[in-house]
């Protein structure tokens, strides 16, 4: 799905981020729906190879809580601190919470695993998308910033 994001504003806002990894560069950036989204990177200007990029889909519960039912923050951080010993790379971190389906939908999910359900079923039960994330505008997102090519760091190869 190729949507032209040539009306999307550019970056919005752009400063320097002190983290537990180590200092990133954090540029927000608005969709055409109006979310803000960001980038979080280092070594972009002093490098010709490809770097380490993760497209990171927001999870309050598990970046911000530390739930244990799932593995977001945790990945986060992993990701943040590998770019830190790379040099080089970018967590794009989309403003799409619950696979996409947003908070309300993925806590009413939650109840449902906490009946046996895993994440997939719950959400189909829910008659929810099994997966209603988009990437397109990470894509715009790292091109604005001058990045052509990554190397991709996911634990979703498909």
């Amino acid at each position: 799905m190729n949507k032209d994001y040539t009306l999307a504003k550019d970056i919005t806002s752009d400063a320097i981020l002190p983290t537990e990894q180590g200092n990133f560069r954090m540029r927000v950036f608005v969709d055409d729906k109006g979310a803000e989204h960001s980038i979080l990177s280092v070594g972009l200007d002093n490098t010709t190879k490809a770097p380490l990029v993760r497209i990171h889909s927001e999870c309050l519960t598990g970046d911000a809580f530390g739930s244990l039912k799932c593995d977001c923050g945790p990945q986060l951080r992993a990701a943040m601190a590998r770019i830190q010993e790379e040099g080089c790379g970018a967590i794009v971190y989309m403003r799409q919470e619950g696979r996409g389906i947003g908070l309300e939908a993925k806590i009413r999910a939650y109840a449902l695993q906490d009946l046996g359900m895993d994440t997939l079923d719950a959400n189909l039960a829910l008659n929810l998308p099994a997966d209603g994330r988009e990437y397109d505008f990470s894509a715009h997102m790292l091109k604005q910033i001058g990045v052509e090519k990554v190397r991709l760091m996911t634990n979703n190869p498909l």
